[in-house]
């Protein structure tokens, strides 16, 4: 069911509002933040839409918190070390930039959302290097090479 921006409720939210501070100290938000930067003033169209956008976060964190079991339990299921990707969109985010590209063990708190708004993934991470598949390369007669 979709919300209208009145209908997205009040709430207190300790995680976010820790968050808020720490981003707003390092003057740099992650890219789902855009309208969370500072609260607005009470009952005013902003606040409106501010609460709706804490919302829709708050609601996409729930969510993600929920699924990084099922991702851990499938990847520990068949075997796969994981790495931590971080979707490259801008602005650059000071929490994700010291995980990006960080083997994960078996820790389910050792994977993304870092935050709310985080971007990260989790990827399978390469066991063994690509082969190589150089081809062979004829040797030239005349200037052109042979079949």
């Amino acid at each position: 069911m979709a919300l209208s921006e009145s209908s997205a409720p009040d709430f207190p939210w300790p995680d976010f509002d820790r968050w808020q501070a720490f981003f707003a100290a390092r003057a740099s938000f992650p890219d789902r933040w855009e309208g969370l930067h500072a609260a607005p003033a009470p009952a005013t169209a902003e606040a409106d839409r501010y609460r709706h956008r804490k919302w829709e976060l708050f609601c996409e964190w729930r969510d993600l918190l929920a699924q990084r079991e099922f991702v851990l339990a499938h990847y520990t299921r068949h075997r796969v070390p994981l790495r931590i990707v971080r979707q490259h969109a801008p602005p650059a985010c000071p929490v994700c930039d010291a995980f990006h590209a960080r083997e994960v063990s078996a820790d389910v708190d050792a994977l993304p959302p870092f935050h709310p708004g985080c971007r990260c993934v989790v990827m399978a991470a390469r066991t063994e290097p690509a082969r190589s598949r150089a081809r062979a390369v004829p040797p030239r007669r005349n200037g052109m090479r042979t079949p």
